[in-house]
This record gives structure tokens, C-alpha cells and sequence, in this order.
């Protein structure tokens, strides 16, 4: 599909265009912060503020979801009935609950995006593994329209870990901020069929040639603003090799097991599931959990393998770095930098990972000197597909985390 051009002050009719079939979820700052809310006609969409404070993710993978109601009731008793058959007895009845209707994410970043490709593997069968119904349904009826990032923040390191401030891993249209508005590329059939109702409304033209060039030169400026904190080969084998380290515990003496890393984080998934039972009748949800939670590993028996907070810490950048990509050869990581941004005791991923990613026994690495010169690698914005049940994982031969005694 050609490159479109839409106006700047085109963009509310697209998005009007697009709610008529769809939930439309945009950025919108309220009280000085900006979080992705349902957009609403006369409301400005803004993209000035390049990350909102939390990703999109929760529009997919809900904080809290109920997924089955049950309730107890007497069973009837035949007429005539005798023996056991004649007792007066309770039974359940259970209602499963998967909601998923339309919706269109507009204004996420490639970040973002890559993010729902990495959840992708572990909620959709990746590999034979488990393969979750109510993830599914949502992305499945999710279409994101990510925005080019002009201005990335000093905190962001996409291009470290093979992003791009320009990604198209999980995009299904990409807006490009140009003079007067946007060049939009269509990347899936699902960003074919969003463009094709903003052509509909007479609001996509044709991009010209100079529109098209602006693009591509915004693009690769803005990738050359990204710097590249650390050098991602050996890290995976380094975290292995440095898990008995005393490093880990000094590290995490400024955590204070907050888990807001976890939970402004596009990629992490954690979660606990819960009843909630009033009288006869209740529901079963599950919410959003963390590792940093000094409950969340906790054992019936009582047992904690992880009950030090240091091991906790350690957890999160292992599973990121080292036993997702054993597991799923890739990263649980899009460099979007909110964990940076948002944690009160200033911990820095990057940071972390030049000391701990570093061979044992070696000095913290030095940041790389050049920024990336161009993008990492761009698959298209469909989501992978699952790899036959009972196939077996890419990755590296050697025991993963679990295998250890480091549950991923």
C-alpha cells in the first residue's frame, strides 16, 4: 500500500472514522499526566509527551479481569428418586467470561508495540507452550497505529536491543510526524483496513514525494538521538555465569520492592489469580502481580525460593536477558526506558546490566561510544505465529533459570 499523508487537523476525523466500528484508545493528558484513555470527540490526542506514564499493555492484558462466575445452588431431586440420589445436595455452576471487543490503540509508540510481539510468545502457544484464550481474544481484535518517535528521551535504549524508534515489530500503521501532519504506512492487513476507513473519509491523500523523504529523514535522525548504553553480546551468558555474585545484593540495596518497574513495563506479564466469593455466588479475576512481591514466590509449604530481596532483583533482569531468551529466543525487553523514568530510587536497568552483564570478574563495561546508525531489524507487525504443540523452543542448549532453581 502507497504511503498516505494525513493532516494534522485531519486526524480527530480518523479517529472518529475509526470509532464507529471500534474502541479507539488514544494518549490524553489529564492533571499533567498523560495514560492512554478511551478517545472521545473533541478531546486533543497528545503526542507531544513522547511516552505516556504507562504503556498500552493494560488494554490487552488487563490490571484486573474477571474470566469465570460461579455459584452454589441445591441440585434438584428427581421425583421418585431414592438412595443417594434423594439427598439434598449443593452444586456449582460456572460461566466462563472472555470479552474482547474492537478496539484500535492509536499513539502507542514502536516500544510499545514491540512489547504486545513479546507477550505474544508467552500468552499465544509459542513453542507448545500454554496458549491463554483471554490474551488472545483481545489481541486479536487489537489494531495498534504506532507514532514514530521524533525526540527519544535520554533514557531511551531501543536501538541497544535491536529496536527502532521507527519499529515496525508489532505496528500494524505507522504515523510519521511531518510538516503539517503525518506520512502513514500501512504495515498489516489490519492497518490496510484502519487506513481504508480514514480513505473513505476523504482524509488520507496521497503522500508526495517530498512528504515521503521528511519521513524517511525524521526516521533516521531520530534513531541517530537514541544512544547505545551497553553492548547486548554476552550478556545472556554473563547474567549466567555472575548469579552467585555479590554484586546482585549490592545493586538492590536501593530497591525498595515497589515493583513500579514491573508495572509500567510493556513487556512484563506477572500475575495472581483470586476468588471472590459473596454469599452463593462469586467470580474468579486475576491481576497484575510482580516478582519484586515478597509473596509472590511464596510456597504453601511456606518455603520462599526467593525470599531475599537481592535474589528478587536479580529475577527481573535474568528473566528479561537471560531465561525469556532461552526460552523464546528473544528479549523481554523494547528499551522503552519507564523503569528509569519512574523508579523513586533512581535504579537503572542499564546500569545493572553493564555490571552484572559484564564477564566475571571484569569492571562494569563502558557504554557504547556511537549511537546506533541505523534500525535494527523490522519484521513485519504480525504477531508470531505458535510453533506446533510439542516443538521445541529456540534457544541456547545450556539449563535455563528454572532448571537452576530460578523459576522464569
Amino acid at each position: 500500500m502507497a504511503i498516505k499523508y494525513l493532516k494534522a487537523d485531519a486526524l480527530p476525523a480518523l479517529l472518529e472514522a475509526l470509532a464507529k466500528n471500534a474502541r479507539v484508545v488514544a494518549p490524553f493528558k489529564r492533571d499533567g499526566v498523560t495514560q492512554f484513555e478511551p478517545w472521545q470527540s473533541g478531546k486533543d490526542v497528545e503526542l507531544d509527551v513522547l511516552l505516556a506514564k504507562q504503556s498500552p499493555k493494560e488494554r490487552v492484558f488487563l490490571q484486573t479481569e474477571t474470566y469465570l462466575k460461579f455459584g452454589y445452588t441445591m441440585a434438584p431431586i428427581e421425583e421418585g428418586a431414592e438412595g443417594e440420589a434423594a439427598v439434598p445436595h449443593e452444586m456449582v455452576i460456572v460461566d466462563a467470561v472472555n470479552e474482547a471487543p474492537a478496539q484500535v490503540i492509536f499513539g502507542l509508540r514502536p516500544c510499545d508495540a514491540r512489547g504486545f510481539v513479546q507477550m505474544d510468545q508467552v500468552f499465544g502457544g509459542y513453542g507448545g507452550f500454554y496458549f491463554d484464550p483471554l490474551y488472545n481474544a483481545r489481541r486479536e481484535a487489537t489494531t495498534l497505529l504506532a507514532v514514530t518517535c521524533r525526540d527519544p528521551r535520554s533514557t531511551c535504549f531501543c536501538t541497544a536491543i535491536g529496536g527502532c524508534p521507527a519499529g515496525h515489530e508489532g505496528v500494524d500503521a505507522l504515523f510519521t510526524q511531518v510538516d503539517g501532519g503525518f506520512a502513514v504506512e500501512a504495515l498489516t492487513p489490519k492497518g490496510e483496513a484502519a487506513l481504508a476507513a480514514g480513505a473513505a473519509g476523504a482524509v488520507l491523500a496521497d503522500a508526495t514525494d517530498a512528504q515521503t523523504g521528511e519521513a524517511a529523514e525524521t526516521k533516521m535522525a531520530a534513531t541517530l538521538k537514541v544512544d547505545v548504553p551497553f553492548d547486548l553480546d554476552g550478556i545472556r551468558d554473563n547474567l549466567h555465569d555472575n548469579i552467585a555474585a555479590d554484586g546482585w545484593h549490592d545493586l538492590a540495596m536501593r530497591c525498595i520492592s515497589c515493583g513500579t518497574c514491573t508495572y509500567v513495563c510493556p513487556n512484563c506479564y506477572c500475575f495472581s489469580i483470586n476468588d471472590s466469593l459473596v454469599e452463593s455466588t462469586g467470580d474468579r479475576y486475576r491481576c497484575w502481580d510482580n516478582c519484586f512481591n515478597p509473596l509472590y514466590t511464596e510456597e504453601t509449604s511456606g518455603h520462599n525460593p526467593r525470599a531475599a530481596k537481592s535474589n528478587r532483583f536479580r529475577n527481573r533482569f535474568g528473566h528479561k536477558f537471560w531465561y525469556y531468551p532461552d526460552k523464546y529466543d528473544s528479549l523481554l525487553c523494547s528499551g522503552c526506558g519507564r523503569c528509569i523514568m519512574h523508579c523513586p530510587t533512581r535504579i537503572d536497568i542499564r546500569e545493572v546490566l553493564r555490571t552484572m552483564g559484564s564477564p566475571a570478574g571484569q569492571p562494569p563495561a563502558e557504554p557504547v561510544a556511537a549511537p546506533a546508525a541505523e534500525c535494527g531489524a523490522t519484521v513485519s507487525g504480525a504477531a508470531p505465529q505458535a510453533a506446533p504443540v510439542g516443538a521445541e523452543a529456540p534457544g541456547a542448549p545450556r539449563p535455563t533459570g528454572s532448571e537452576e532453581g530460578i523459576d522464569a
